[in-house]
């Protein structure tokens, strides 16, 4: 019986099937892609003239657009063939497309300089007999396009900016908007000194056209002037008065390139002197430019709005009493612009009017005063940051805008940022989160301006429980980086931390990051507040506090990093608290300094307080281990129980230093792989024989193949920071374990190895590539393996299998990579759910249940996020993969390390009812189906391409019946 199954096992490498060929059908194709040659372009040109309509002509056009092969000989004769049949066509589409394939050879690296102006010179020649709107515009678009290619000829640039300015007398907008951008982009910046002439009449011919009948046009004409004022062509500041005439246009698209217009003059040219708006003084440019910008925050489109905002945070150089007056609440009386008495007195004066008539006008009735004076809508600079904050669009765009351009200019403007948090800290407030988080990342870039006072820091604290994870670690680096005034705010922001730390655990680290800065920053305000922080009394000895407590933990942190700036402190502790110190001072050295405790340590406890030279002897010591492993002399099992030993060490050796974690790790992973795989090949021969052997063997061989692909996978996608020569020795030891699975699936099973066998084909050439690349050395296994392989006619499974089996089990350990402390290991630890027999999760069968999920991921890569899933395997042994909304993921810097925050929520779902509660395993993975797709499948129902990141989280979860109403 085992005869014939594995005769038909092997039948499926040998038989050829032989499938009845379909008949030929003949189908007429206009071009086949496949086969285009280098001059394919010119012979689709050429078959243009055998076509009658233009609809055909157009599927040539389209095909020689999709696939461009040409000689650079070749393009005379096809422009000469294109300009022929643009002149025969009446076709306005065909035309274009003629246009649009000039442009495409004209924009190609293959196609010289020369015959790029041949190409514009027959464009501008064609271009004379055209009429229609389209095709002149296509015709603009295509000279600007090859003029940006010859971008250091300027007599070229020259010649078609002459000829755009030309066309601008055309009276049809799109002509004239394409007319407009090719003078933009393509006028000479440099050119000669007798010709500096050219540049003001080209701006003024451009400023002509700001008065356009068309808004596109007049829109076009403005952002014109700022393409040539950015390319070097400057504006003159005459033309501020000129653009303020027209800057209340109708149409919201000119009203948006004139602000662009006044932002560029107001920043280049800040101390010119022009006429106020009030045309009774002169002002600075800067200054008018920001207050007539300010007036476009009540635009009544958020778009206006919103670049307006924008615009106002790049005037760095603008007056600090006209920037207060943004945030200034009293806005003009009855909206008048009113005079003082002293103005009054002069204009009389200058009138010869007499003075008592001028102050006995400041009465006047409404009705007596001139219209002239009544100013409904410009309001100038007063209020304009209000009306942004405050500002009731549905989205966020203006007010996270307006919060951008105070924070811009707050760090300018000392006096400007004291008044400025008031209103930040207001907008802790918003309903939208986004909202928030750019007030509070604005706020902490203000730090430097002032401290907090008692009714700021309330509000800040009123919002310290908000949902959003986010929003919360922003509040705690507020208090990390302001200063508070005294004691009774230090005092009520420390309660509140620890009471938010209670509700949310998962706070803790940025929580207690920000008691460490408060220490820092607040030690003599800590000193008075000692007592009332540990509950110390003077009289009776207090019950000493659970170290492990987190919120014991972060007061002791506060407290010790105020004593490291105030030794006073010192002598206020207990010496329960001193022990305490010693813990802490071991566990979190980053977050307890180093204090003189002036002989109040026991020896013991200096004794194993952890040196800086500790880090280099673990080192050392991993590199003698791995060292002797690559000198030892013997037969196999010398090395083998070699290998053992080391192993047992180098994973004590990553528990007791953090500092090698990720190499030792690593080393670790690569030792055990290796005697796993021995284990294979020596104690399970007859496996790979015959597959007539016991189910248990077969499935002990089956669940080490297993676990062999797994450390393998977790060695090349878990492990960051990996140097050349530690990836080759990854890959290598690969192909030994997918050798080893292909001759297993071969001899001991009744699967199909094709795919398995072409993917190690492919892996071992991928190998071999990157080791030559590299200039490595091939391992003995790598080198014997190509050498055989590629004496071979034909690469079928069963052969390739046999020439591997004496291969492997020839083969000798081979010692881990030399250390590398870059090497960190991807690490997930999971905050909530805590899990556990306690609590019951009760859902209804059929629907969902969502658990919050809050994960701590370290050195995890950017390209690793896209395998990254979430878990949940079922009692019945069914296993689902989710991949988190990339949103939910956010990468959190801290002073000593940065890692990545995943707080979303797990969906469970179950479809019958049981019996009773069951525990769910929630846990984090890697997906590897798409990157290594031939292992995936190979040795069901194990899963070696899903790598877990973290053990399981239990959750017990009941799925209850339906209730079925009547």
């Amino acid at each position: 019986m085992a005869a014939v199954l594995k005769k038909r096992a092997l039948a499926e490498y040998s038989t050829q099937v032989l499938e009845p060929q379909p008949p030929v059908k003949k189908l007429k194709c206009l071009v086949k892609l496949s086969a285009l040659t280098t001059g394919a372009t010119l012979s689709l040109v050429n078959t243009i003239s055998g076509r009658r309509t233009p609809n055909e002509i157009v599927q040539i056009l389209l095909q020689i657009l999709e696939q461009l092969q040409f000689q650079d000989s070749d393009i005379s004769n096809i422009l000469i063939k294109l300009s022929e049949h643009f002149k025969l066509q009446s076709d306005s589409t065909v035309k274009i497309l003629i246009f649009s394939v000039l442009s495409a050879i004209g924009s190609s690296d293959e196609t010289s300089e020369d015959n790029v102006y041949k190409i514009i010179d027959e464009i501008l020649t064609l271009m004379k007999e055209v009429k229609s709107q389209k095709i002149k515009t296509s015709g603009l678009k295509t000279l600007l396009a090859l003029g940006k290619r010859m971008n250091h000829d300027m007599a070229l640039h020259l010649k078609l900016t002459n000829y755009a300015r030309k066309t601008l007398g055309d009276y049809r907008p799109n002509i004239t908007c394409e007319s407009l951008e090719v003078i933009g982009e393509l006028m000479p910046v440099q050119i000669p000194q007798d010709s500096l002439e050219i540049h003001s009449e080209m701006l003024k011919l451009i400023g002509s056209y700001t008065q356009h009948y068309n808004a596109k046009t007049r829109s076009n004409a403005f952002n014109t002037m700022v393409r040539l004022h950015d390319r070097g062509i400057r504006l003159n500041p005459a033309v501020y008065l000129d653009v303020c005439s027209v800057i209340n246009d109708d149409n919201e698209m000119v009203r948006e390139a004139a602000l662009n217009v006044i932002s560029v003059l107001g920043n280049y040219y800040p101390e010119e002197r022009i006429k106020g708006s009030n045309g009774e003084e002169m002002a600075r440019m800067s200054d008018e430019a920001f207050e007539n910008i300010c007036n476009f925050m009540t635009d009544i489109s958020y778009r206006i709005r919103t670049q307006a905002a924008k615009l106002l945070g790049s005037f760095l150089s603008v007056s600090t009493n006209v920037l207060l007056k943004t945030l200034d609440q009293t806005l003009m009386s009855n909206l008048r612009r009113k005079r003082t008495s002293i103005e009054r007195v002069w204009e009389c004066l200058a009138k010869g009017t007499a003075m008592m008539s001028a102050l006995s006008t400041k009465d006047t009735p409404q009705e007596m005063l001139d219209a002239q004076q009544v100013s409904l809508v410009s309001t100038g600079a007063s209020g304009a940051y209000l009306h942004g904050l405050e500002d009731e669009f549905l989205g966020n765009e203006v007010r996270i805008a307006t919060i951008s351009s105070m924070c811009s200019l707050a760090t300018r403007h000392s006096e400007f940022a004291v008044i400025a948090m008031e209103f930040l800290v207001d907008m802790f407030n918003d309903e939208i989160e986004e909202v928030r988080l750019i007030a509070i990342e604005s706020l902490v870039k203000l730090s430097y301006a002032s401290g907090l006072r008692d009714d700021q820091v309330e509000i800040i604290l009123a919002v310290i429980e908000d949902s959003s994870s986010v929003v919360r670690e922003g509040l705690h680096n507020i208090f990390a980086s302001f200063e508070l005034l005294n004691q009774e705010g230090l005092m009520m922001c420390t309660n509140r931390l620890i009471e938010s730390l209670k509700k949310y655990p998962e706070d803790k680290k940025s929580i207690w990051n920000c008691m460490k800065n408060l220490g820092l920053r607040h030690p003599t305000l800590t000193l008075a507040l000692v007592p009332e922080l540990l509950a110390i009394h003077p009289m009776f000895e207090t019950p000493e506090p659970n170290v492990e407590e987190p919120s014991y933990v972060s007061v002791l942190i506060l407290v010790f990093n105020a004593a490291s700036k105030c030794n006073s402190i010192i002598s206020l502790l207990e010496d329960k608290t001193i022990k305490h110190y010693s813990y802490l001072r071991d566990i979190m050295p980053h977050l307890v300094p180093s204090l003189q405790l002036g002989g109040r340590l026991s020896l013991s406890q200096v004794e194993l307080r952890p040196t800086e030279s500790d880090s280099p002897k673990s080192l050392e010591l991993l590199e003698s281990l791995i060292n002797q492993v690559s000198v030892v002399k013997g037969s196999t099992k010398v090395k083998i129980s070699l290998l053992e030993t080391f192993y047992h060490n180098l994973i004590r050796l990553a528990q007791l230093d953090q500092s090698v974690n990720g190499t030792a790790e690593l080393s670790a992973l690569y030792m055990h792989s290796q005697l796993l795989l021995n284990k294979v090949l020596n104690n399970n021969n007859k496996t790979f024989y015959s597959n007539a052997v016991s189910t248990h063997q077969a499935n002990n061989v089956r669940t080490n193949i297993s676990q062999l692909l797994q450390n393998t996978l977790k060695m090349q996608y878990l492990f960051v920071g990996l140097s050349v020569q530690e990836l080759a020795s990854i890959k290598q030891f690969k192909l030994k374990v997918i050798a080893l699975l292909l001759v297993y699936i071969v001899n001991a099973t009744n699967q199909s190895a094709r795919a398995l066998s072409h993917y190690f084909l492919t892996q071992l050439e991928d190998t071999i590539k990157y080791i030559s690349e590299h200039d490595l050395q091939l391992e003995a296994f790598t080198s014997v393996i190509f050498k055989e392989l590629s004496q071979l006619e034909e690469s079928k499974p069963g052969i390739v299998a046999k020439l591997l089996l004496p291969i492997l089990q020839s083969s000798e350990p081979t010692p881990p990579p030399k250390p590398n402390t870059n090497i960190k290991m991807c690490k997930v630890v999971i905050n909530r759910p805590q899990g556990g027999p306690d609590t019951t999760h009760k859902l209804s069968a059929g629907l969902i249940l969502p658990i919050p999920l809050n994960a701590e991921l370290y050195s995890l890569q950017t390209d690793s996020l896209s395998l990254l899933r979430l878990k949940i395997k079922y009692p019945d042994q069914q296993t689902h993969l989710i991949m988190p909304p990339r949103n939910h993921l956010r990468l959190v810097n801290l002073s000593n390390e940065s890692y990545y925050l995943l707080d979303t929520n797990a969906l469970i779902s179950h479809r019958s009812e049981w019996s009773e509660a069951c525990f769910v395993e929630l846990s984090l993975a890697f997906d590897l189906t798409e990157t290594e797709g031939a292992l995936a499948h190979v040795l069901p129902p194990t899963q070696p391409c899903i790598v877990d990141l973290c053990k399981p989280v239990k959750l017990k979860v009941h799925p209850k019946p339906v209730r079925r109403g009547m």
